[in-house]
């Protein structure tokens, strides 16, 4: 191997280093959703946050529906967003949803492989009382990994923090 290889090499491997260290594919996802439509998703000032039922294991170990509910509301209401009740948001031209996903599943050594998807979307109908519903997603963001029910609520909260920072343009 020449000495320019290895030089690119070494680059390569610290500029692969340094971009993963500082999170760069995230920031460039969310510099690309805030481009497409951070004017309207800012624009959005409440949501109606859902979140979709957590497996039974995850119950077991104490990471409830309604606790990952509470603990998203109390964050987005700190970070300036109001939240819609059910009735409410039935009224609310657009309905403006925040939904959360947690996906888990148990593995050998009592740790869970995870995901964890938050996406903000609204809902566009042709006409007032239409039957069918089109679905727009505006910001979206999914985190995967393995650990504990205290990871899993970390990363639901880091996700979090990422709608939040680009909800707010910055």
């Amino acid at each position: 191997m020449s000495n320019r290889s290895v030089l690119f090499l070494i680059l390569f491997v610290l500029a692969a280093f340094l971009a993963f260290r500082f999170d760069v594919p995230s920031q460039v996802k969310m510099g690309m959703a805030n481009l497409i439509y951070g004017d309207e998703m800012r624009g959005m000032k409440a949501f109606h946050v859902a979140v979709e039922t957590t497996t039974p294991e995850l119950e077991k170990e104490g990471l409830t529906r309604e606790e990952l509910l509470k603990e998203l509301s109390t964050m987005l209401e700190k970070g300036g967003i109001r939240i819609l009740g059910d009735t409410e948001w039935q009224k609310t031209p657009g309905k403006p949803e925040l939904n959360v996903a947690v996906n888990a599943a148990k593995t050998g050594n009592n740790l869970f492989q995870y995901s964890v998807t938050i996406e903000a979307r609204k809902s566009e109908n042709p006409k007032p009382g239409a039957y069918s519903e089109k679905i727009k997603t505006l910001w979206l963001t999914t985190g995967v990994g393995e650990g504990g029910v205290s990871d899993i609520r970390a990363r639901v909260k880091e996700e979090a923090r990422l709608f939040l920072k680009s909800h707010s343009g910055s």
